[in-house]
């Protein structure tokens, strides 16, 4: 099972581990069973005499909080450290360094792993950006083992709630950080965040000179103040129209490290994963659907690719290996059209969510958190609007010539729906509005 996800590791792997006499290491833990508190241990043997050896899962019931929080630490251990794989139901030799001896069953393995998987998220802080839980059933009860995968985390001091105790892997030992370790572990993840705040910053300030540039290039050369920013107001109000750019930012935490980047193959989500909700009715909109057409227009640059396509509503689309992910588009419309419904603004964050959440998962950090930003531009008189088609066609308010949202942070695949209805119900907000005055946003892109 070496390098194997596990996903993929089979009972044939496990039985090789046991026949190689691999030991625990830095990166690899054997549990017989959950650990059982003495004093379980001692309920265990009055109830029955005969038994040999306590067990921490009897096939039904929860998870004991003792044998939650010892496995919650080993996991903990990983991720501070370098990543690694604790299997659960696997007997070890009594001789130093413990080695695979042999499978020890453990019962209902399925239900094991749905409990571990809860009971992981719930009692670990903060939460881990990847946790993989999974079982592999031996025998035909449906009893086997369990595989718990962490990587290491950027987001560490990680600790267990109740113990409030942040461990860490050293060789084959569970062991608790010293201040030092601390001390730099907390620097560190305060220096990643620092990082990507100053990329976002820096994708901000350039989105503004691009806007500019781009309505100087299209006001005609002769209007005015000439090839310069001097005339574009007076261009724009002489033949009613107006400017309206949107950019979405999307700096991970820590880099991905997506080892290359070909094509945007598999990273496009799907058309209709973003529905709007009327009662119980989800109705579609298919302003995503604008920016599939890069499929087939990518073109590669140092360490990503990106895709432009301009014509009126000029779009453009940036992934880069570490994470980030930039979604914009620029329009010059008539005023009475060029309305900042809150379809523009949802799709393009969603198509950016979308993208960076399926690149997240073809790395090993599937639930890797990331700051979210949205900033819109405009030049001369531009209205909100709420979802195209759903409000017949009515603006409401004006937008100011730059309006910067908060900063979100996007956590597992479960928040998309939730950052999606904050962006929507705060574009509500800049235009004066009440965020309850906007159907909500569902977010469904099966991969």
């Amino acid at each position: 099972m070496r390098g194997k996800p596990i996903d993929f590791v089979t009972i044939e792997d496990i039985r090789q581990l046991i026949l190689d006499g691999v030991s625990e290491g830095r990166n690899l833990e054997f549990k017989l069973d959950i650990p059982v508190s003495s004093e379980e241990q001692k309920a265990q043997r009055t109830k029955n005499p005969t038994l040999s050896l306590p067990r921490g899962w009897q096939g039904t019931g929860n998870v004991s909080h003792f044998g939650r929080d010892a496995l919650a630490e080993e996991i903990v251990a990983f991720a501070n450290s370098d990543g690694g794989t604790l299997i659960l139901g696997l007997e070890e030799t009594e001789t130093a360094p413990p080695r695979a001896s042999k499978i020890n069953a453990l019962p209902q393995v399925i239900d094991l792993e749905r409990r571990l998987r809860d009971a992981f998220n719930d009692c670990i802080e903060p939460r881990l950006p990847y946790l993989a839980v999974r079982s592999i059933a031996t025998e035909d009860d449906g009893s086997g083992i369990v595989l718990i995968e962490t990587s290491p985390s950027a987001l560490g001091p990680h600790w267990v709630k109740k113990s409030r105790k942040p461990t860490i892997r050293r060789e084959d030992r569970c062991d608790l950080l010293s201040m030092p370790e601390l001390h730099e572990m907390v620097l560190r993840r305060a220096k990643s965040l620092d990082e990507a705040v100053k990329q976002s910053n820096v994708e901000r300030a350039r989105f503004k000179e691009i806007f500019d540039n781009n309505l100087i290039r299209l006001k005609p050369a002769n209007f005015l103040g000439g090839p310069n920013d001097s005339g574009v107001q007076g261009w724009l109000k002489q033949t009613g129209q107006a400017g309206l750019g949107v950019q979405v930012t999307i700096v991970p935490h820590f880099g991905l490290g997506i080892p290359r980047l070909e094509s945007f193959a598999g990273l496009i989500p799907r058309s209709d994963a973003i529905g709007i909700l009327r009662g119980s009715e989800r109705h579609l909109t298919e302003w995503i659907d604008t920016y599939t057409y890069v499929e087939g227009t990518s073109r590669k640059v140092l360490g990503g690719m990106t895709s432009r396509q301009d014509g009126g509503f000029d779009k453009s689309v940036t992934v880069m290996r570490d994470g980030q992910v930039t979604v914009s588009f620029i329009q010059v419309r008539g005023i009475s059209n060029c309305t900042c419904t809150a379809d523009l603004v949802v799709s393009a964050a969603g198509f950016a969510v979308g993208i960076y959440d399926r690149l997240r998962h073809k790395s090993s950090y599937p639930a890797a958190p990331a700051e979210v930003t949205v900033d819109i531009h405009t030049t001369g008189e531009v209205g909100i609007g709420r979802f195209d088609g759903f409000n017949g066609g009515a603006v409401f308010g004006r937008l100011p010539s730059h309006t910067m949202f908060p900063t979100y942070i996007l956590g597992d695949s479960q928040d998309i729906s939730v950052l999606l209805n904050e962006i929507t119900g705060d574009l509500m907000n800049a235009g004066g509005m009440e965020a309850a005055s906007i159907d909500p946003v569902a977010w469904v892109d099966e991969r």
